[in-house]
């Protein structure tokens, strides 16, 4: 017998996993770890887990044809930044800047998750063709706009558990 892939299920699953090891990584951080920068060329913690969440809640939305959590939700409000912004092409300077307090950063990342989640259960085998807006406003197919997202994804979690290492030794890895 043959087995089905759920591709809708496939996606999450890489998505949730993600979620898992950066929840993982950030656990028991202080706020001065949370916002380390090993230099003044470097990203934080903090500033890498909004980016890319914001990221994936403008891509996604853009796929679902509906408002970004961000907005919909009043996060760039609160956090006193414009609608557009998503930490790419951020100065080092607006990085050095980035420090919120843990509730709201961590407000902003699960608001963002679930409204990834919720979006990528909807997406059909027709949309992953059609041209969508991506990341500096390129356009691609959804299905490349997806495969870029979860290379991003990765690479930002391995960032994430890396600084974690370097900051507190062994307790980024999870099972």
């Amino acid at each position: 017998m043959e087995e089905t892939i759920d591709l809708n299920g496939f996606i999450q699953a890489l998505f949730e996993r993600s979620n898992q090891h950066v929840k993982t990584a950030c656990d028991g951080l202080s706020d001065d770890e949370l916002y380390y920068q090993p230099n003044a060329n470097s990203n934080s913690i903090g500033w890498i887990a909004w980016h890319f969440n914001r990221v994936k809640d403008q891509v996604t939305a853009t796929i679902a044809g509906e408002d970004e959590a961000w907005i919909s939700e009043g996060w760039a409000e609160r956090y006193g930044m414009t609608p557009g912004a998503t930490g790419a092409g951020d100065t080092q300077e607006e990085v050095a800047a980035f420090r919120f307090s843990r509730e709201l950063l961590f407000g902003y990342v699960d608001a963002a998750h679930r409204a990834t989640m919720r979006r990528l259960s909807d997406i059909t085998p027709q949309q992953l063709t059609q041209p969508v807006r991506y990341v500096l406003g390129d356009t691609r197919p959804v299905w490349q706009a997806l495969r870029g997202m979860l290379g991003d994804t990765y690479q930002h979690t391995g960032q994430i558990s890396y600084l974690r290492g370097m900051i507190t030794g062994y307790g980024w890895r999870t099972t």
